[in-house]
């Protein structure tokens, strides 16, 4: 048996909270967080504008 854990690091740049249960994350996230995650330009990683990418239908390495 692993005795690995997992835990959930808040994304938001401006909080360093980490929890042990994704309910409580997801609730953290809902509750302090609620439209943070919802621009259009976030997250603003590689794979993030990748995903924007690929839900625009866009071919170009830029974003807008």
């Amino acid at each position: 048996m692993s005795n690995d854990v997992q835990t959930y690091d808040c994304p938001s740049p401006d909080c360093s909270r980490t929890f042990s249960a994704r309910e409580e994350f997801t609730e953290h996230i809902n509750t302090e967080h609620a439209g943070e995650y919802q621009r259009d330009g976030w997250p603003d990683t590689e794979a993030g504008r990748q995903t924007r990418r690929d839900r625009n239908g866009s071919t170009d390495t830029d974003d807008e």
